[in-house]
């Protein structure tokens, strides 16, 4: 399973980054896809395409990249991939009201209709949307995919697995801060792209992941 990192700028689909409203606070994740074209159209933002591939949509330079094999062990994993265990929290957040005042910001905003969701499909469209970019990167607001990854991610649950909006194949975000007090754990089947990147990280090491290629290569 390919892996790819978020750690700064506006974060991933499931978690904040450190340039996005500081009320949400930026936690790191790992961000894992079933096969290679999924993680790079994920990581890259791109519609599928049956004439090119995403790497060559991207016009990125295949030395750049390390896509690596991934096991491991997780205790606990949210599952978007059956909508029935959003219904739980679906009905927590369906009665919530609009204040006047919210209203008049998200007209504004140009969101003249804002809406409270009210439907298990809307929920999950919600998350998995091609636009959650749109967001943090132009308004400093996060995402409602990043705030749920935030809820996930405070409440201990190590990961959510969800499908890919671009290939429809499975997709996993990877919370190591979580892996404290279990044995939980990811690890490279490949050799490493150097000599200084962890091939296992675990509860002892889970901190490596707040750090940068930089600091972790020095």
């Amino acid at each position: 399973m390919p892996e790819r990192i978020r750690l700064t700028t506006i974060g991933g689909r499931f978690n904040t980054g450190v340039n996005v409203n500081t009320e949400v606070p930026s936690f790191p994740a790992l961000y894992i896809a079933k096969n290679k074209d999924t993680a790079l159209q994920e990581h890259l933002g791109q519609v599928p395409s049956d004439i090119l591939s995403p790497r060559e949509m991207a016009l990125t330079n295949p030395a750049s990249e390390t896509i690596v094999s991934i096991s491991g062990k997780f205790d606990k994993v949210f599952d978007l991939t059956n909508e029935k265990t959003l219904e739980p929290f679906l009905n927590l957040i369906k009665k919530f009201n609009l204040s006047k005042e919210l209203k008049a910001k998200a007209y504004q905003l140009n969101e003249p209709n804002p809406e409270t969701i009210k439907t298990v499909k809307k929920l999950l469209d919600s998350l998995l949307t091609f636009e959650w970019r749109i967001k943090p990167s132009r308004y400093d607001v996060p995402a409602n995919s990043q705030i749920f990854g935030h809820l996930v991610y405070s409440s201990g649950i190590e990961g959510i697995l969800y499908p890919s909006k671009l290939t429809k194949e499975p997709c996993l975000v990877i919370y190591p801060k979580n892996f404290v007090g279990t044995d939980s754990y990811i690890q490279m089947d490949d050799e490493p792209p150097h000599i200084k990147v962890p091939i296992r990280i675990d509860r002892s090491n889970w901190r490596v992941t707040e750090l940068s290629s930089d600091e972790i290569i020095g």
